[in-house]
């Protein structure tokens, strides 16, 4: 049972971890950084057929309306303006 939901949802087992008194589950350090995780990460909990995934939360964009700016004499259209004062 395990193998065809670890093939449905193509993943690989990389280690084990156990689950303190408190229900903290700690993530190796190797696998954090592989994942960019950092403390307050937070995840969305899916449980699919007995198996309970993490999912890293991904934030939402958000998109700013600069339409209303016009661009002034400061901004620098070249960038050699900017690396060499020309």
């Amino acid at each position: 049972m395990w193998a065809k939901l670890l093939y449905k949802f193509r993943c690989n087992v990389v280690g084990k971890v156990k689950m303190d008194e408190r229900g903290r589950i700690l993530i190796p350090i190797d696998e954090r950084k592989k994942l960019g995780l950092k403390a307050g990460s937070e995840f969305d909990l899916v449980l699919e057929g007995g198996v309970l995934f993490l999912k890293p939360t991904i934030p939402e964009s958000i998109q700013v309306d600069g339409s209303h700016r016009k661009w002034g004499k400061e901004v620098l259209l070249d960038p050699g303006e900017a690396t060499f004062g020309e």
